[in-house]
């Protein structure tokens, strides 16, 4: 263990209330003369004041808390008055051993000691790492006199009755399990579902997986039959059954010089903002791409896709999500280094993309992981909270090392979710490396006013080292089989789409037939085809 590792050791100790005298004895000698090693002692003691204290820190600590904080249990949440009093208590405890050791100009640390260490999360929210804040969820309807943010309902029996905002009457039979995800739409898992729209105005829409059923002012009902067939019936009027169009609702390749449509690669082009330090060079695949050099200015803001409130926005995913990109990383891997791919920070719904190395401090990790370092895929799922998936790069059971990925050499990495199975996954080369289990029918919550950010994130302190290309974002999960074709083609030196993939469509449903009032058909969900015209 070295000198860094043991302070934050012992830092570790002493806040969670377990230091011995020993362990105070020799946190001290190591802190006393040495500069650099009280300022990441008192950013790690911030880290901890942000994120809130350990259970036995707060078994010490409780007999000393404010009169108004109560405690049911210590494994329930921390109500918001305890967490801001923990948060000073330890801000009390890092700025005391601060003003002790620091006192003396003599010691004090110049910046140039202090640059090359990682930034890590301060207490005081405008420096954080994570912006915790619950911002609005948007409204999708009413259930029963409530109104109600995205949801799923799990209906064992009987039928449960839901008005959309956008103006449909939906009654769900159970068994079943229905997500509604927005005021013109939901997600059916399993069982039936019928819609009466109020109007030839009101909009509602339901999906499952690979299909899409569209109102056209119209009553009908949507069921499914079995794990992978669905009926569709018009009770009047008429429906349009689409497709999905499986390509990425945005993506970045970076081959074009001013963010313009490129007339040599497919794109689904936006306004973006390079910081000064985010340098064009030649691609990965194609014309350009983008290198970071680990400093603030180095980021690539998208200018587009936000929303006004959690929800919303053109880059708001639901039911399922991917993100994509190669890259060619110098990730120092060391502990309190962070390089992030893609990061959108809409409060606690943040969508979340990254090398970490942070000792486990906020204990986001889901499943739980050893400290050390990781790639890490972040995402807030109804009922679920928001959690990170955090894939040990340790080179074990089929994952790879942070020396394998900051070889020199091009990779390629995909993170999935997709509600349909609850399986959350990580793929390094076209190969799956590990993968979670969550419950089916969890809706992702995101979306809103907040820009994504490539190669850094919202305040700018999680620089990327390298060079990022083809980042791309999906509304929905790809599969395996894509994945092993896409790196297959980037490592060709072409497109994850082909060659031939020259001017991606824009839109993210085709429609395949419509289906008229008193008439009825069934589909495979996950061809999009009629049944009756499937090859056996």
């Amino acid at each position: 263990m070295n000198r860094n590792e043991q302070i934050l050791a012992l830092a570790d100790r002493q806040l969670d209330g377990t230091a011995t005298p020993d362990d105070v004895s020799r946190l001290a000698e190591l802190l006393t003369n040495d500069p650099v090693a009280q300022a990441l002692y008192l950013r790690y003691s911030l880290v901890h004041g942000q994120l809130g204290m350990t259970p036995t820190a707060m078994q010490q600590l409780t007999a000393s808390a404010p009169s108004d904080v109560s405690f049911s249990t210590l494994n329930e949440p921390p109500p918001t008055g305890w967490k801001r009093w923990a948060a000073a208590v330890s801000v009390a405890i890092a700025a005391s051993v601060a003003f002790v050791l620091w006192m003396s100009p003599s010691n004090a640390p110049q910046q140039d000691s202090l640059d090359h260490l990682p930034d890590v999360q301060l207490a005081d929210a405008s420096l954080s790492h994570y912006d915790n804040r619950q911002p609005p969820i948007g409204t999708v309807g009413k259930l029963g006199e409530n109104d109600s943010g995205p949801m799923t309902l799990s209906i064992i029996q009987g039928e449960t009755e839901f008005a959309s905002s956008g103006g449909a009457n939906v009654r769900v039979t159970g068994p079943a399990l229905f997500g509604v995800n927005s005021p013109q739409g939901g997600v059916l898992y399993n069982g039936s579902v019928h819609a009466k729209l109020e109007s030839p105005q009101s909009r509602f829409s339901v999906t499952t997986s690979n299909l899409r059923v569209v109102d056209m002012g119209t009553e009908f009902q949507v069921a499914m039959l079995d794990d992978r067939h669905i009926r569709v019936q018009a009770m009047n009027g008429q429906v349009d059954v689409q497709s999905r169009v499986r390509l990425p609702s945005y993506y970045w390749h970076f081959d074009d010089r001013e963010g313009a449509d490129s007339v040599d690669a497919p794109s689904i082009s936006t306004p973006m903002t390079l910081g000064e330090h985010a340098q064009r060079v030649p691609g990965i695949v194609g014309r350009g791409a983008v290198r970071f050099d680990n400093s603030q200015e180095s980021f690539v803001q998208i200018d587009e896709g936000m929303g006004t409130e959690v929800g919303n926005g053109l880059m708001a995913c639901s039911s399922g999500i991917t993100l994509e990109a190669m890259f060619i990383s110098e990730w120092s891997g060391e502990l309190l280094d962070y390089d992030e791919i893609f990061r959108k920070e809409d409060g606690v719904y943040r969508i979340l993309l990254s090398f970490q190395n942070d000792d486990d401090v906020g204990d986001y990790d889901f499943p739980e992981i050893a400290p050390g370092p990781c790639l890490s895929f972040g995402l807030h799922i109804e009922q679920q909270g928001y959690s990170e998936l955090d894939m040990p790069l340790d080179g074990r059971d089929g994952r790879p090392t942070v020396e394998q990925l900051t070889d020199g050499k091009p990779h390629h990495v995909v993170a999935t979710y997709d509600s349909f199975s609850g399986r959350k996954a990580l793929y390094i080369d076209g190969k799956l490396c590990f993968q979670h289990q969550f419950p089916v029918g969890g809706l992702i919550l995101s979306g809103g006013s907040a820009p994504a950010v490539i190669g850094n994130m919202w305040r700018m302190r999680e620089p990327f080292a390298g060079v990022l290309d083809e980042v791309a974002l999906y509304d929905f999960p790809l599969t395996a089989e894509e994945i092993a074709l896409h790196f297959e083609n980037a490592a060709a030196g072409i497109c994850y789409f082909g060659d031939d993939s020259h001017g991606l469509a824009a839109e993210r449903w085709k429609s395949i037939t419509l289906v008229t009032a008193g008439t009825q058909r069934v589909f495979d969900k996950l061809t999009g085809l009629p049944v009756d015209v499937m090859i056996p």
